[in-house]
């Protein structure tokens, strides 16, 4: 990530819950107000960014016993 635009952009795509895709990552960018320029300039670290995102996230097991 190399400036705070795109940092903001992945928290705003990760925050509506986007799937590390195009389509999804630019409908959650539109939603947040981000203007179509600055979405084309970054999508593919916002991408990347949101993957890594989800990737990290832990999903907790329930223990059934």
């Amino acid at each position: 990530m190399s400036d705070p635009t795109t940092k903001q952009m992945i928290d705003a795509a990760v925050a509506r819950r986007a799937k590390p895709d195009m389509d999804s990552v630019v409908s959650a960018l539109l939603d947040a107000r981000f203007r179509t320029f600055e979405i084309n300039m970054r999508l593919d670290d916002v991408i990347a960014g949101v993957r890594a995102v989800r990737g990290t996230v832990d999903v907790p097991v329930l223990d059934v016993a």
